[in-house]
């Protein structure tokens, strides 16, 4: 009976783990459960590194995922084509914005669909058309690019203005000489007003007499 007893203890252990697993593969996902769906089929030129089993978000809701990526070389033209799972329950409105975002600091690429307006829904299996994604290095070529433009056109100022200041020197030189003297005068009859200030009165009064 004592025998009996720990068998059954440790059968009920196992099966508890067993459900323990089994709760934690369905909570985080890792248990592949085929939920009801639909597919649709987006078109883009460049995917930018994005990878099957992606997400997909409908105006940042997670509603399904990439579930196939195929190369298309119809119409003498290279593309990628998305094949799409979308939960039954998500409804995407007529013309909407499909574009490639990156989640996070990791780069993780997913799929983010803008839909807002329209009166219709797109039906399952139709093929739609995404917004060509931002490609970094190109941009990072055009600020560099930007950069050394400005760069340029600064060393033109500078050497615009150093080629002015050398051919207008002797004015300059004489302008600050003025300047300088102008200043010393100041000084002086601000001085001399400071200890003999009866002599600006006295200069008031002649000229109200001169006139």
């Amino acid at each position: 009976m004592k025998k009996y007893t720990n068998e059954l203890k440790v059968g009920l252990f196992v099966v508890l783990c067993i459900l323990g697993l089994f709760y934690l593969s369905y909570s985080t996902g890792k248990l592949n459960i085929k939920k009801e769906g639909y597919n649709i089929y987006v078109v883009f030129n460049d995917v930018a590194g994005l990878a099957k089993k992606a997400p997909v978000m409908l105006n940042g809701l997670e509603v399904g995922k990439v579930d196939d990526v195929k190369v298309s070389y119809d119409n003498e033209k290279t593309q990628i084509i998305l094949k799409l799972w979308l939960d039954k329950q998500a409804k995407i409105r007529e013309n909407p914005v499909i574009s490639i975002k990156t989640l996070g600091l990791m780069g993780e690429k997913f799929i983010q669909i803008s839909s807002s307006e329209g009166k219709d829904f797109v039906k399952p299996d139709t093929t739609l058309y995404g917004k060509p994604s931002v490609d970094l290095d190109a941009l990072l070529e055009q600020a560099q690019a930007l950069s050394k433009d400005i760069t340029q056109q600064i060393n033109k100022l500078i050497s615009t203005l150093s080629s002015t200041l050398e051919e207008n020197k002797d004015n300059i030189t004489q302008i600050i000489k003025n300047l300088q003297v102008t200043s010393k005068n100041f000084e002086e009859f601000s001085d001399d007003v400071k200890r003999h200030p009866w002599k600006l009165l006295f200069r008031t009064k002649e000229k109200k007499e001169k006139k």
